[in-house]
């Protein structure tokens, strides 16, 4: 009995191993950055848009998945898969504050994303001081994260926004969406800058639409700067259009150009093809991707 308990923990632990190596994707390649990017910045024009409803208060969590950079050895990720341990409260029972003086806060302390705990907030301030809506054209409402999570066995994922966050405000056709700045960095448990991704726009984001139902953004221009690899590029959507049932575009392609670094010079193409998933190619080069904070809803 003890031989087959045995064989039976074994061909367990070898299945759990082989669901996780078959379930990675590269994280820290040019394609797997410039998506995530990507998820980041249509889950946080969803969030600021979707951001003064009363019903409307439980957006995307700013973080959705835990780079496997942070989720320890394999050996101990398939340990975790046959026998859970216990963690903190899940990170999406946290929700908004109620406004205050046009301020809406998230605020995270030691709560799970998965084996991760994340700590921070997510702040949205609006021009409407009083009900923090955006009911008139001209309405505006900022955006800024100040975030870490922390891996089970070290290292961290820090969100911040440097260059002023992200701003959106209402028109007469929808809304224009605006990023000075937003910053992440991956830092794996020895304590080594795995990545530094900065984004911002060099033309507002121009969205149509009022509610998730038909959302579209039809024009601006995005940068994704890869501080370390020292390249950017620069990206322009073509009808990234949303669906009711997810918080980011389900169809529709951004392309640009890649400017410095091993790429110099070489097109990009983000096409959506599913909520949360993209097919992102570097001159000819495709992988498909999961879009950081884009899901189902």
């Amino acid at each position: 009995m003890l031989t087959r308990a045995g064989s039976k923990t074994g061909i367990l632990t070898a299945v759990a191993l082989a669901s996780l190596a078959g379930g990675c994707r590269k994280g820290l390649d040019d394609q797997g950055q410039i998506g995530a990017s990507v998820g980041e910045v249509m889950a946080s024009a969803d969030e600021s848009a979707n951001g003064s409803g009363a019903t409307a208060m439980l957006p995307a969590l700013p973080i959705l998945r835990t780079p496997d950079e942070l989720k320890g050895p394999v050996w101990r990720r398939a340990l975790e898969v046959l026998m859970p341990s216990a963690y903190a409260a899940s990170c999406t029972d946290v929700t908004f504050s109620a406004c205050a003086a046009g301020v809406r806060t998230r605020t995270f302390n030691g709560c799970s994303i998965g084996t991760a705990t994340l700590d921070g907030s997510a702040t949205l301030t609006f021009s409407d001081t009083v009900a923090c809506t955006l009911g008139a054209t001209g309405d505006s409402v900022n955006r800024m994260a100040s975030l870490t999570l922390t891996g089970l066995y070290g290292g961290t994922l820090a969100v911040s926004s440097p260059g002023g966050g992200q701003t959106l405000t209402k028109t007469d056709a929808g809304f224009n969406y605006a990023v000075p700045g937003m910053e992440r960095v991956l830092t794996g448990p020895g304590g080594h800058t795995l990545f530094d991704i900065s984004t911002a726009t060099t033309s507002p984001i121009v969205m149509t639409g009022t509610t998730r139902a038909d959302f579209e953004i039809v024009s601006g221009a995005l940068v994704v700067t890869h501080n370390l690899a020292g390249y950017s590029v620069t990206l322009e959507p073509h009808n990234l259009a949303w669906a009711a049932t997810c918080n980011c575009a389900v169809s529709g392609s951004l392309t640009g150009t890649v400017a410095g670094g091993k790429s110099d010079g070489k097109s990009a193409t983000v096409t959506i093809t599913s909520c949360g998933h993209a097919d992102v190619d570097i001159d000819g080069d495709t992988e498909s991707v999961v879009l950081d904070r884009c899901a189902a809803i």
